[in-house]
C-alpha cells in the first residue's frame, strides 16, 4: 500500500500512469478553487510546485494569457506528460515546466509574484526547507497559497486544525498576513493557507 500511495507524490511507471488518471478524474474542483484564490493578474509570474499531470497550469494559463506560468515536479513521468499537455503554451513562451524539487528550486531570488502547491506539501521531505525556498523565489509582497485536501480528514473542525498547522508553518518561514480558506468538498474538506512575503 505504501508503494501505491507514494505514486501520488512521485508517479512512475505503469502505476504512475494510473495515479495520473486518478488525479485527473478526482482533482478538478479542488484545483479550480485553489487557483481562483490566487486571483492571477495580467503580467504576473506564477509558479506551481508539484504540478502533476499539468492540468491546472493548462487551465490557468488559458484563462490568464497575459501571465507567465512555471512549474517544478519531482516525477519524470509527470514532467513529460505535463509538457506534452502544455506544448503549445510552452512553445509560445507562456509556460515553463521543469523536473525539480521544492528543496532546490531552479529559479533566481524574487522570480515570482505568486507560488502555489496543491496536495503537494505532505509529500515534501522537509516542509520547512521547501517553504524557505518558496520564500526565496517570491518577490517582496508576493503571495503563497498552500492547498491540501487530506483524505483522512472527515470534518471541518479537523480541516481547520490542519489549516492552522500549515498557517503556523508559513509564519515560521517568514510569511505574514496569513489567511485561511476552507471549502466543504467530497471526499474531505479542502483547505488553503495563503500568506505574503
Amino acid at each position: 500500500m505504501g508503494y501505491i500511495t507514494s505514486q501520488f507524490g512521485r508517479p512512475r511507471g505503469l502505476i504512475g500512469r494510473l495515479a495520473e488518471r486518478i488525479m485527473i478524474r478526482q482533482n478538478g474542483e479542488r484545483n479550480t478553487w485553489a487557483v481562483t484564490l490566487l486571483d492571477v493578474q495580467p503580467g504576473e509570474r506564477v509558479l506551481e510546485v508539484g504540478f502533476g499531470p499539468g492540468l491546472t497550469i493548462q487551465q490557468v494559463a488559458a484563462s490568464a494569457p497575459d501571465a507567465f506560468f512555471a512549474g517544478v515536479d519531482y516525477s519524470d513521468l509527470m514532467v513529460r506528460r505535463a509538457q506534452a499537455r502544455n506544448a503549445a503554451a510552452i512553445r509560445a513562451g507562456q509556460v515553463d515546466l521543469r523536473y525539480g524539487s521544492v528543496l532546490d528550486l531552479p529559479y533566481d531570488d524574487g522570480s515570482f509574484d505568486k507560488v502555489f502547491a496543491i496536495n503537494s506539501l505532505h509529500h515534501w521531505a522537509d516542509p520547512a526547507a521547501g517553504l524557505a525556498e518558496i520564500y526565496r523565489v517570491l518577490k517582496p509582497g508576493g503571495l503563497i497559497a498552500i492547498t491540501e485536501q487530506p483524505r483522512k480528514v472527515d470534518t471541518d473542525a479537523e480541516a481547520q486544525r490542519l489549516a492552522r498547522a500549515i498557517a503556523e508553518q508559513l509564519s515560521t518561514a517568514g510569511f505574514t498576513y496569513i489567511r485561511l480558506e476552507i471549502k466543504s468538498m467530497q471526499p474531505a474538506p479542502c483547505i488553503c493557507a495563503l500568506g505574503t512575503k
